[in-house]
């Protein structure tokens, strides 16, 4: 009778998740029912003010105050039909967030199925789906912003109950069409976990997401020949400068990508810990005749393909990161975990206050053995031979290793503080004398 009463609980639980949306970053204030028609209404926001103060050993960063975050959002429920709708004016920008529409087209206490298209996260990073209002740290992990995937347009499946989790689908690489040239690439995204224990005081769990990408729009250059390049970015961990010049490469002629991201996560009533690591890999595709072939007659022309190609180095590149995040709950009822997004939920109760720490590193430095780097020049030199030719296929991103510990206090679920200090340390050889990086920030984050 105990593990009927518990199992009745936990598909409760389940369904008045997907009511409440882990989407909406708390209860909304505004709402509207009509029971009569199965008919649902909400409006809410939210708000982020920062202030942070940063201590660099040679480029500065911009200390100060910023508004980073501000949004209004709308859902409305009709039976098993949901819909969100949710747009940002954080720094003074207009900015499409969460658009979507959802069915749960089966529901019975084996589980949840549902569909779901329109403009929202891809489903294959842990740290990228939780809502940044949910999230116990005032930014997500730099190796998630460089290598996962945030928002984009498609459509999925999901489906989840107390053991399992799984939510896949297709997405166009540009919500707007916006390339300069060529078409819309794709990416398939899923991710997959395993929660051999799920009960009301402990969850663990664990699974991977994947995601294959195709890069096909860019920019037509000589002879119609259109190149394609994949920008990766990140900030240090904060948004009152966000700026990423720190931790950024491109990759011309990036064609196809592949990231795992293996993921843990344990919560119980007053501790979590969770980690995840990510692994990415691109290859590249450059019409080798057709550039070859337009630069016969030069002065300085290759006789022969295979001179060329040596000449002008092209190979896969491989990029990586990982984090482990732990929290420990002083003051409040309990840590909460959401079935429907296989999330850990934020910290919302009437005075809580919790410690967190967290260790991330994000690496995107990929340099071929034997290359050397002129800072003068800002570029790399293949055998540590200083020629213009051949070019030399060394990416040089930056690597950041960094430690954050935090104190985050709710008044209740609407009004949240939170303050932490970060210390980084950088390798980059396009800033070779910036390597220890300090910062403390403070965020007051509103709900309603």
């Amino acid at each position: 009778m105990k593990h009927i009463l518990l199992s009745a609980t936990l598909v409760a639980s389940m369904f008045a998740a997907t009511t409440a949306n882990a989407q909406e970053d708390v209860n909304p204030l505004l709402k509207y029912i009509n029971k009569d028609n199965g008919l649902e209404a909400s409006v809410g926001g939210r708000m982020f003010a920062d202030v942070a103060y940063y201590h660099s050993e040679w480029t500065p960063m911009k200390s100060g105050a910023a508004l980073t975050d501000a949004r209004l959002h709308g859902a409305f429920k009709y039976g098993k039909l949901y819909l969100y709708a949710d747009f940002g004016f954080g720094n003074g920008k207009f900015s499409q967030k969460n658009l979507f529409l959802r069915y749960n087209f089966k529901e019975s206490e084996k589980g949840i199925h549902s569909v779901k298209a329109g403009y929202y996260n891809e489903p294959s990073s842990m740290a990228m789906m939780t809502s940044s209002y949910n999230y116990h740290f005032i930014t997500r992990p730099s190796m998630a912003q460089a290598l996962e995937p945030g928002r984009a347009l498609g459509a999925t499946y999901k489906f989840y109950s107390r053991c399992f989790f799984a939510d896949q689908g297709i997405f166009a690489q540009m919500k707007y069409n916006e390339q300069k040239d060529g078409y819309q690439g794709l990416s398939l995204s899923g991710r997959w976990l395993w929660k051999p224990l799920n009960d009301q005081h402990t969850t663990f769990q664990f699974g991977t997401g994947v995601r294959y990408e195709r890069i096909n729009g860019g920019e037509v250059i000589q002879d119609g020949v259109l190149k394609t390049n994949m920008h990766i970015a990140a900030n240090m961990q904060t948004y009152v400068d966000a700026t990423t010049k720190f931790l950024s490469c491109d990759l011309p002629w990036a064609k196809n990508a592949f990231t795992i991201n293996p993921e843990f996560l344990l919560k119980t009533d007053r501790f979590f810990a969770r980690g995840q690591y990510s692994w990415k890999r691109i290859w590249k595709d450059r019409p080798d005749q057709i550039l070859f072939e337009s630069q016969l007659g030069g002065q300085m022309s290759w006789i022969n393909l295979e001179g060329w190609r040596g000449g002008n180095k092209l190979r896969e590149t491989t990029l990586s990161g990982a984090y482990v995040e732990l929290g420990y709950l002083l003051c409040g009822k309990a840590y909460t975990y959401d079935d429907e997004y296989g999330l850990l939920k934020g910290m919302g109760d009437k005075n809580s206050l919790e410690i967190v720490a967290r260790y991330s590193y994000t690496d995107l430095t990929d340099i071929t053995k034997g290359d050397i780097f002129l800072v003068g020049n800002k570029k790399f030199y293949p055998n540590g031979l200083i020629a213009d030719y051949p070019y030399s296929s060394s990416i040089d991103g930056g690597t950041m290793h960094a430690v954050t510990l935090g104190l985050n206090y709710s008044f209740n679920q609407y009004i949240k503080l939170m303050a932490e200090y970060q210390y980084a340390n950088l390798s980059n050889v396009y800033y070779p004398v910036d390597q220890n990086f300090h910062q403390l920030q403070l965020r007051v984050a509103f709900a309603f």
